[in-house]
């Protein structure tokens, strides 16, 4: 009898230590492993410059959250490729930082809505975020991702051509008129041959984007049906030919080839191109060079932004976790290093209104960097179809930019063709 306890004893402790073992082990949303700390992945694209800057923000973040151990992990090559091989493999990270494809994983379900964890953790949006940057990384009316940089596009203006044209300085009361003004105005032709433009719209997506919002206009109406036959639509991609093939005040794509099919950021550094519209990522560029005298104005209207931001994957067995990682990269202390470095706009109103960003050099000199926080953001239309949507408008306008297409042509064969994608 006595050995019969024994034995029923011995097992109900070795009962408790297996129940032990598995109520701390990786399963579920709760901290586990030794000691209560738990081990999350991230990943990450960029340099080993950039990786050495958010290693330095999660070291912020290790601050506060002591037992929350994050691997980062700097995925080179096609990384949506690479992630999504990952997710497939069953190797997902817990932590993703994404961009403006974030639509498809989320109608995948591969990311999850952070709404409820927002509201659990008593984070306020509106404080942390304008709305229009917040909104950049909603989909279906929730809420998908942490927005960490949202750099808006913005008027990149040559001082000095702009003074020896005689010409203003642009400012957010532009129009595209006054654009349109300004770019004959700082375009110089010598023995019949024009060796400076006033501007470069070329045919990348932001810029004759951006132009359809400032009419009113919108790639899709309400209901979600394509709207690319519409006069806001047709007006602005008149308004980018007229520019250049009726007005001259832009390069054609012949005489870009001829300069050796170089882009806009190099035409404006060389200084033949007086104006374009670009992003952050052009001022560290611009730094470098000497010689140029260069400022920045916000975009008439509303513009676009390029951004980033951190997802919680689906497969994440931490998420609340994951959750706290995220939400303490985006404060002021952790976004701090990103500024300092220079690597880009920051996402949240106290980043783009901090000294360190509004005050920063670049080539030995401070610039309009209010012109960022400034800029109107329009609710871009991205959506899990962007990629094809994308290819079947540029195919059809990198025609119509050559002027090798009619409007009316260009417009209602795109028209259809969205029709088609998203009936």
């Amino acid at each position: 009898m006595r050995r019969s306890l024994k034995v029923i004893s011995l097992l109900m402790l070795v009962m408790v230590v297996v129940l032990t073992a598995c109520s701390s082990g990786n399963g579920g949303d709760s901290a586990g492993g030794a000691g209560g700390k738990v081990d999350l992945s991230m990943t990450i694209w960029g340099s080993e410059d950039e990786k050495k800057i958010y290693q330095e923000r999660l070291d912020i973040v290790k601050q506060t959250y002591p037992d929350i151990n994050v691997k980062l992990n700097v995925v080179a090559g096609d990384y949506d490729q690479k992630v999504q091989t990952m997710i497939a493999g069953g190797t997902a990270p817990d932590i993703m930082m994404i961009a403006e494809n974030y639509q498809a994983y989320a109608s995948k379900n591969q990311i999850i809505p952070l709404d409820e964890m927002i509201q659990a953790n008593n984070v306020n949006m509106s404080e942390r975020y304008s709305d229009d940057i917040a909104n950049l990384m909603k989909y279906d009316g929730k809420q998908f991702g942490m927005p960490d940089r949202a750099g808006a596009m913005v008027l990149f203006y040559n001082k000095d051509l702009f003074d020896k044209a005689g010409v203003e300085y642009p400012t957010k009361d532009w129009t595209q008129e006054d654009l349109l003004e300004a770019a004959k105005k700082l375009t110089v032709k010598e023995n019949g041959k024009t060796v400076q433009w006033g501007y470069y719209p070329g045919s990348w997506w932001p810029q004759w984007m951006q132009l359809i919002y400032q009419n009113g206009g919108s790639l899709f109406d309400e209901s979600g049906k394509p709207t690319f036959d519409t006069e806001p639509v047709r007006n602005a991609l008149q308004f980018m030919n007229d520019l250049i093939f009726t007005h001259g005040a832009g390069p054609t794509p012949t005489e870009i080839a001829d300069m050796g099919n170089i882009g806009a950021d190099p035409l404006f550094a060389q200084g033949k191109i007086a104006m374009e519209t670009t992003g952050f990522w052009n001022i560290g560029s611009l730094a470098k060079v000497e010689g140029i005298n260069w400022d920045i104005s916000p975009v008439w209207g509303e513009t676009n932004a390029f951004f980033n931001g951190f997802t919680i994957t689906n497969a994440s067995k931490h998420k609340e976790e994951a959750f706290k990682i995220i939400e303490a990269l985006t404060t002021p202390e952790a976004q701090m290093p990103m500024i300092k470095a220079g690597q880009d706009a920051p996402a949240t109103k106290a980043g783009l209104s901090s000294d360190e960003f509004l005050n920063a050099e670049y080539g030995g000199k401070k610039i309009n960097m209010a012109a960022f926080s400034e800029s109107t953001i329009y609710a871009e239309p991205f959506n899990p179809q962007w990629n094809e949507m994308m290819k079947l408008i540029n195919d059809k306008l990198g025609v119509y930019f050559n002027n090798k297409a009619s409007l009316d042509d260009t417009v209602t064969e795109i028209q259809s063709g969205l029709e088609r994608l998203y009936k």
